[in-house]
């Protein structure tokens, strides 16, 4: 397979899909319509168990997408890699660093409570 520029775009744009996902994962409870029913204890749970299975979450957000785009046509295989590539970087770069950072957090909170008294 030779890749032209509308492939190139069209992984371009499945990253760009997969970005907005992941924006929504991290910013729905934000969002008045979804905050009903994606409240903040959900996303820590959503998000726990994500890092904790990284591989069960991985297949189940390819089954989305690859079931979403298909595999009829090349360009949209590049639009589902794209977005491979961006579910990747989310499950094995940012998650483990979010959850170090809140790590981080309440063990400089329990500190300080720990100096108040």
């Amino acid at each position: 397979m030779i890749i032209t520029p509308s492939n190139t775009g069209s992984m371009i744009a499945g990253a760009g899909v997969g970005i907005f996902g992941w924006s929504l994962a991290l910013k729905g409870n934000k969002i008045p319509f979804i905050k009903r029913f994606y409240t903040s204890e959900r996303k820590e749970k959503m998000f726990t168990w994500a890092s904790g299975n990284k591989t069960m979450a991985l297949l189940a957000l390819e089954g989305i997408n690859f079931g979403i785009h298909g595999i009829t046509s090349a360009n949209a295989v590049l639009l589902a890699l794209g977005n491979t590539v961006v579910n990747v970087i989310g499950l094995w770069l940012y998650l483990p660093f979010r959850q170090r950072r809140a790590h981080k957090t309440r063990i400089q909170a329990t500190l300080q409570g720990v100096k108040a008294i």
